[in-house]
């Protein structure tokens, strides 16, 4: 059986100085892979720093608006500085809590930007360091699949289900390549964000999920890696749901 990940390989990962993709950051880290970090100009670098330390792996960190084309390319293309790029992990995104009929055209714009585009020129960049085949996961949400109850976010909701189909898109296009492109769903996840709602909040969510749970990070970075890694070596175009079945209820 192929291992998961090869240690001395480098991922490249988006939003991963925190939540979901942090956790992939130390995910792959533990695996001796070194990591390239792409995420806002503002965020705190400390706890990447501290995983990537920690595992004894080189990590970088690059302040980049995904929503820059020419900005994502430049920060990936130095990803090979590191050693070899085979994996990627698109979890860089924003969220919108508002009623449809009142989004401007600035918030839906900063949704769709970020959710979709952003992953787009992610993959495009990876895709362009990726020589000789490689894995690329793209963060997307069950809210790409059935509409949240009592959540209103209609532009997250159509941004992660076109991650969904972009995902799949790609992996026919660069499948010849050696290039394998999947998406993983999350549901409920307990991040920083999650935990500073009011407590009900969390419960109704959990009340909605049938293990009665929301996720921790680490429950959605562990099926990431086994995408990326070579026991999903015939694995491709597919959409993991990682929601604790939330969508079969």
């Amino acid at each position: 059986m192929p291992p998961d990940l090869v240690a001395g390989r480098v991922a490249v990962v988006t939003g991963g100085a925190r939540g979901i993709g942090l956790a992939v950051v130390a995910a792959v880290a533990a695996r001796g892979v070194h990591v390239l970090c792409l995420d806002h100009p503002s965020a705190d670098r400390s706890a990447f720093d501290a995983v990537c330390a920690d595992a004894g792996v080189s990590g970088e960190l690059v302040g980049v608006d995904v929503r820059d084309q020419a900005a994502v390319r430049t920060a990936v293309s130095s990803a090979g500085d590191l050693g070899r790029v085979s994996y990627a992990v698109n979890c860089a995104g924003v969220d919108a809590l508002e009623p449809s009929a009142g989004v401007d055209a600035a918030s839906w714009s900063r949704v769709l930007d970020v959710d979709l585009d952003g992953v787009m020129f992610a993959c495009q960049a990876e895709h362009a360091v990726m020589a000789g085949g490689g894995s690329i996961v793209n963060i997307a949400s069950m809210s790409g699949h059935v509409v949240n109850r009592g959540v209103t976010h209609a532009a997250y909701s159509a941004a992660k289900a076109g991650v969904i189909q972009l995902s799949k898109a790609l992996a026919v296009e660069w499948a010849p390549e050696g290039l394998r492109v999947n998406s993983v769903s999350p549901g409920y996840t307990m991040t920083a964000m999650t935990r500073d709602n009011p407590p009900e909040v969390n419960a109704a969510f959990a009340d909605q999920t049938p293990m009665a749970r929301l996720a921790e990070v680490e429950e959605i970075a562990e099926p990431v890696v086994f995408l990326l890694g070579g026991r999903a070596s015939f694995v491709t175009g597919t959409d993991l749901l990682v929601d604790g079945g939330f969508t079969a209820w």
